[in-house]
């Protein structure tokens, strides 16, 4: 993925962007997609006020509330070290203020985005993150400049695609660290931080969602839990993918946990992980039993002004 990302630039850099025959049209549709300037839905990450960054300390992420002055920090800890937030995205859809339903063309563009899948990379691979150094916070997709009811989306790649060979499959679906061996799917989210507070100094909360319960018979994988969740997001004000982009908070993805005394894992393996998992799904809009969308709406995901 590093290298085709290189690629790309050196591409953009290389060839003229304006010709008589009109053929530049690929040249500038790479370089408004190198600069994020194409229409499209911009995500952000953050830890409740802070902003999910790497290579130090994530601090500011309590909460005051009334006079008594309760501080609530991220899963009991303060300050925190980001290791890892990526996530797939698909399917989305927006309606328009006539109900009128929009699938999204959503195009393979070689690098972060194949068969309508996008995967959002937060982490840069500096300090206490793992992953990659190129980062990926934008959706590209034909849009139109005006105020939607609603958007849609699904936190996880279609089935279709999550049992395919990660290791000759096509980017963004060829990174193993998304790829789970033992079901032969994806991790369709990514997220670990670790306790920098000085009293719970290397604490870990590590949070895996995918498709659980798979089995393979003939070639044809099933699984008795989907984990993927259905985001609709609906504000008062209506969204304009212009004007405003989709914030994800990890802090509200872990409300549940306390790794103020030992790490918490979920990997999204059935029973054996119900404890921890069962108390973050619902942040999703999941319920844990049945994989499927549960009776508490999801809380991580909100629409703010760009």
């Amino acid at each position: 993925m590093k290298l085709l990302y290189k690629y790309i630039v050196l591409l953009i850099l290389s060839v003229p962007l304006i010709k008589c025959d009109g053929s530049s049209n690929q040249n500038l549709a790479l370089l408004a997609l190198a600069t994020n300037s194409t229409p499209g839905i911009e995500f952000k990450a953050v830890v409740g006020d802070s902003d999910a960054n790497c290579g130090g300390d994530i601090t500011g992420h309590g909460e005051s509330h009334s006079s008594s002055v309760t501080i609530q920090h991220v899963a009991g800890v303060m300050p925190i070290g980001l290791k890892d937030l990526r996530f797939y995205v698909s399917e989305f859809e927006l309606v328009d203020q006539n109900d009128n339903v929009i699938t999204l063309d959503v195009p393979n563009t070689g690098v972060w985005q194949y068969s309508g899948v996008t995967l959002l990379d937060f982490e840069n691979g500096k300090g206490s993150c793992s992953g990659t150094t190129e980062t990926n916070n934008f959706v590209q997709a034909t849009v139109e400049n005006k105020t939607y009811k609603t958007l849609r989306f699904t936190l996880g790649v279609p089935e279709s695609l999550n049992h395919i060979d990660y290791s000759v499959a096509p980017s963004p679906l060829n990174v193993s660290g998304l790829a789970w061996g033992w079901t032969m799917g994806y991790r369709f989210f990514v997220g670990e931080f670790l306790s920098n507070d000085a009293a719970t100094l290397g604490n870990a909360a590590v949070l895996h969602m995918g498709s659980a319960g798979c089995t393979e018979s003939g070639g044809v994988y099933s699984c008795t839990s989907s984990n993927r969740a259905r985001i609709e997001l609906t504000p008062t004000e209506g969204f304009n993918p212009f004007t405003q982009k989709v914030q994800f908070d990890l802090k509200k993805a872990v409300v549940g946990w306390d790794i103020s005394t030992g790490s918490k894992s979920c990997h999204s393996m059935g029973a054996m992980d119900s404890s921890n998992c069962s108390l973050v799904y619902p942040n999703f809009g999941l319920d844990y039993s049945t994989g499927n969308a549960g009776s508490t709406a999801q809380t991580v995901f909100g629409i703010i002004s760009k």
